[in-house]
C-alpha cells in the first residue's frame, strides 16, 4: 500500500514541477533586454549631442561677440551633458574604443 501512495505523490510531484528550461527562449529575452539598452543609450547619446548642438547654434547666432562667448558656453554645454548623464556616458564611450 505505501508503494501505491508513493507511487502517487511522486506523479503528483512531477506534475507540479516547473517546466524543464528553454534556452533559444532565454536567449531571446537577453536579446531583447540588451536591444533595449543599446536603443536607450543610443537615444541618451543623441539628447547630448542635440543639446550640444542647439547651445552652440545658439550662440553663434549671436553674432558679433558671439565667437569670444562661444567656446565656454559649449565647454558648460558639454560639462552639463556629461554630468547629467554621467552613468551612461562611460559604458557607451567605452564601446567606442579606437
Amino acid at each position: 500500500m505505501s508503494e501505491q501512495q508513493d507511487d502517487r505523490i511522486m506523479e503528483l510531484l512531477q506534475r507540479a514541477a516547473p517546466p524543464a528550461r528553454d534556452p533559444v527562449f532565454r536567449l531571446r529575452v537577453l536579446e531583447r533586454r540588451e536591444q533595449r539598452q543599446f536603443q536607450r543609450r543610443l537615444y541618451i547619446m543623441l539628447a547630448g549631442v542635440i543639446s550640444i548642438i542647439l547651445v552652440a547654434t545658439f550662440v553663434m547666432s549671436l553674432g558679433g561677440g558671439a565667437l569670444e562667448t562661444s567656446a565656454p558656453v559649449v565647454g558648460v554645454a558639454v560639462a552639463t551633458t556629461c554630468l547629467a548623464f554621467r552613468q551612461s556616458l562611460m559604458r557607451i564611450l567605452r564601446h567606442f574604443r579606437i
